[in-house]
């Protein structure tokens, strides 16, 4: 097996356990914080922090990597992989901001207003649209992501 092999795959295990858990947090446990089970959300939120962000270096370190191994500049240009890859890079850097805005702000903001009793409703719809928007963006990313491998 070689390195670029690896990287492809640790590129792919990284966006499948970034995306992957934000489509669960999304779809799964959201819909049940809203039905009352709201500190088990911010709790489960709060536990997944450390994948979620390992996932993210791991996608970001292998991509950047994967880009390295695409040629010449100038080759890349000419085949339209250029424009594609920086399409790529803001939406991932637009994911990036989301994602971080949703675990570092709106998960905290939901475990104060529980703390004091307050309703999570704010911030559960605040985060369900984070969690939409990095969805979209990440659908966006992979189809990005396949243009760029045929170009």
């Amino acid at each position: 097996m070689t390195f670029p092999l690896v990287a492809l795959w640790l590129h792919l295990l990284g966006v499948v356990a970034w995306i992957g858990g934000v489509m669960y947090q999304a779809h799964v446990l959201l819909p049940a914080a809203r039905r009352g089970a709201a500190g088990a959300f911010a709790d489960a939120a709060r536990r997944a922090r450390p994948v979620t962000w390992t996932a993210v270096a791991l996608v970001t370190l292998t991509g950047f990597y994967n880009v390295t191994r695409l040629g010449p500049l100038e080759r890349v240009m000419e085949s339209g992989a250029g424009l594609l890859l920086a399409g790529k890079f803001l939406l991932v850097l637009a994911m990036v901001a989301l994602a971080g805005q949703r675990d570092f702000a709106q998960v905290p903001r939901l475990a104060r207003a529980l703390a004091a009793g307050e309703s999570p409703a704010a911030a559960l719809a605040a985060i369900a649209w984070l969690d939409r928007l990095v969805l979209l963006c990440a659908l966006a990313a992979i189809y990005l992501g396949l243009a760029v491998s045929r170009a």
